[in-house]
């Protein structure tokens, strides 16, 4: 039921009417919590950020950018995931940066070393989505909503409208796709 309701919210958007993209926001609050929160714990940035900080900066984000015609609840999850993880990848980032000064001025530096190893595979997660979503955007979203969104098969089936072993079938391809683009290229 709420699905049609977030739907016809967002066909109003597209009509001009953005400020209704805070109901959309408000209905599906718990589950964009819910992606912060899971996204969160698979990275430790070092910084105090919380689920609800990173789900409001990531919506603030995507509400103001201009002629985002988003097209269902779907849609909209998968906008604020891409949003939130460029956000915590940013964090990492400047972190690690920030790390590269320190450790120039103070050599020996190694209570840092570990986080390191998440920012790259975050990093390294990222890209290897954005090399599967150039080849298969439908597989790209069955890994984005399994890996980033930590949904299960029948939620995954919920949300694509298949059948749950259809999206288990998918889920297979796009493991195999995933591990051949990171096996071609292990710098990803």
């Amino acid at each position: 039921m709420y699905n049609h309701q977030v739907t016809a919210l967002l066909n109003q958007s597209r009509e001009g009417d953005v400020n209704v993209l805070n109901d959309v926001y408000a209905i599906l609050y718990d589950d964009i919590k819910a992606v912060a929160g899971f996204q969160l714990k698979q990275i430790n940035t070092g910084e105090t950020i919380t689920p609800t900080v990173l789900a409001h900066e990531c919506y603030l984000k995507l509400y103001r950018t201009d002629h985002i015609p988003i097209e269902n609840r779907r849609h909209f999850l998968n906008c604020l995931a891409r949003s939130m993880r460029m956000y915590l990848i940013d964090a990492l980032r400047a972190k690690k940066t920030q790390k590269r000064h320190v450790e120039n001025a103070y050599e020996g530096l190694t209570e840092l070393v570990g986080s390191d190893d998440v920012s790259f595979k975050l990093i390294e997660i990222d890209l290897a989505l954005d090399k599967v979503e150039k080849i298969d955007h439908q597989l790209a979203e069955i890994l984005q909503h399994k890996l980033i969104f930590n949904l299960t098969f029948k939620e995954i089936a919920t949300v694509f409208d298949l059948s749950e072993r259809h999206v288990m079938r998918l889920w297979k391809q796009a493991k195999a796709l995933l591990i051949s683009i990171l096996a071609d290229d292990p710098k990803v």
